[in-house]
């Protein structure tokens, strides 16, 4: 549902609410009235799920991945739509780092997979992928492909 809210580290997963319109066949006053009340509360978006990344990590994984976006220009016209692509997938964990959109172990392997590309050390590389695969897949899958796209396999 529209105020379904991501799951929160050691609480029982929570049922959806109901919509306004399914609300209106309920016969409970109380419980609509709390259900709308939440609704309304839950209206202006998420809360943040973990700690905003630092200021100069974020740069660290910034430049890191923008190198690897740099090094897959080769001009041609397919080339440069999957590079705008990948792209905006970027921006979108950007953001999310900046503002605590993801949850803080989550950013910590972002940071340990900018650095293992730097290092170029593919098997930590991997197995950090595959990590983050496995985590919040939902919340994460839009920026986690444009990571799998730009990170050359070896």
């Amino acid at each position: 549902t529209a105020s379904a809210m991501p799951v929160t580290d050691g609480m029982p997963v929570a049922w959806p609410l109901p919509t306004k319109q399914m609300q209106s066949l309920s016969t409970n006053k109380a419980v609509a009235g709390a259900n709308m009340q939440i609704q309304g509360s839950s209206a202006g978006g998420s809360a943040p799920m973990g700690e905003p990344m630092a200021p100069h990590d974020l740069t660290h994984v910034r430049n890191v991945f923008s190198m690897l976006l740099d090094s897959q220009a080769d001009g041609t016209p397919a080339a440069a739509k999957k590079r705008e692509d990948i792209s905006k997938r970027l921006e979108d964990l950007y953001g999310k780092l900046e503002t605590g959109g993801v949850k803080t172990a989550c950013s910590q392997k972002v940071l340990q997979l900018a650095k293992a590309v730097e290092a170029q050390d593919f098997a930590t590389v991997s197995k950090v992928q595959q990590e983050l695969y496995s985590v919040d897949w939902e919340q994460n899958k839009n920026w986690l492909m444009g990571v799998k796209r730009l990170i050359p396999s070896r």
